[in-house]
């Protein structure tokens, strides 16, 4: 059995449009069906350790991972990487958490990726060149930056493409739309102050700590890692912050499932 995994995004075809905007309410879910990944179906039962979860969801990669009864054919629930992280904020105080909560996310090696790997946009490309390079690199999010020293002045996330399918008319440009333009057109229409929402940073000494405050505080998947001139340098995402926290004994999985996790995921 295998469930559809949101982890390579749909090309939204944003390029079938007519005068009045994108045509996406005439599209059917099977029509973009092709551009998911096909994931393994891998439960967890509720008597389960969490060290399965937390494996699955970071070593593993997967975003979300089905809970179920043991004997039962429904699916109870999912626990999601967010979930997970919030999880882990609640855990403040307690040793285990704070052994290594404490640290700085340099000192654990965080980011795990270097500058150069970091995908990045610039404010004066076009908007469907950022949403592009998010399907083509499969990441969920990219920072948008100005300059050769890359100092950062904005994000963008793959949800914010809804904005260009929900608003057709504020957008009806959207093929000659630069990034800068798309946020500003975003801040002034929201409750907040009109400007361009400041991008979730950190700096290479901000604690492990800090860091999944400001992730479950924000309900985001990614903080950026800035220098003192505020360019970008690195990124941690929810599964990087996970990953701190386990490790996986020989075998646990093969034991598991009675096969090798590892094999099924890398089809």
């Amino acid at each position: 059995m295998f469930l559809v995994q949101h982890d390579h995004h749909p090309a939204i075809p944003l390029n079938t449009t007519t005068t009045h905007g994108p045509t996406h309410h005439q599209f059917q879910v099977m029509s973009i069906l092709k551009y998911y990944r096909w994931a393994p179906f891998l439960p967890v039962a509720t008597d389960s350790s969490m060290l399965s979860v937390l494996l699955l969801l970071s070593k593993y990669r997967l975003r979300n991972v089905p809970v179920i009864e043991q004997g039962q054919p429904l699916i109870k629930n999912f626990i999601t990487q967010s979930a997970v992280v919030r999880g882990l904020e609640g855990c403040k105080g307690r040793d285990w958490f704070d052994c290594i909560s404490t640290h700085s996310i340099s000192d654990l090696g965080l980011p795990f990726m270097s500058t150069d790997e970091v995908i990045s946009i610039q404010g004066n490309e076009l908007i469907l060149e950022a949403f592009k390079r998010m399907k083509d690199n499969h990441i969920g999010g990219l920072p948008v930056i100005e300059g050769p020293n890359r100092k950062i002045v904005g994000s963008l996330s793959i949800r914010d493409i809804r904005y260009l399918l929900l608003q057709p008319k504020l957008f009806s440009n959207f093929r000659q739309l630069t990034v800068m333009d798309f946020m500003n057109s975003i801040a002034a229409t929201s409750h907040n102050t009109g400007k361009v929402i400041t991008p979730i940073t950190c700096k290479p000494n901000s604690s492990l700590g800090t860091v999944i405050h400001t992730l479950a505080s924000n309900s985001v998947h990614r903080i950026y890692i800035v220098g003192d001139g505020d360019e970008v340098v690195g990124v941690i995402t929810l599964r990087d912050v996970i990953s701190c926290f386990i490790y996986e004994p020989p075998n646990h999985f093969d034991n598991y499932f009675g096969f090798a996790v590892q094999e099924m995921l890398s089809q």
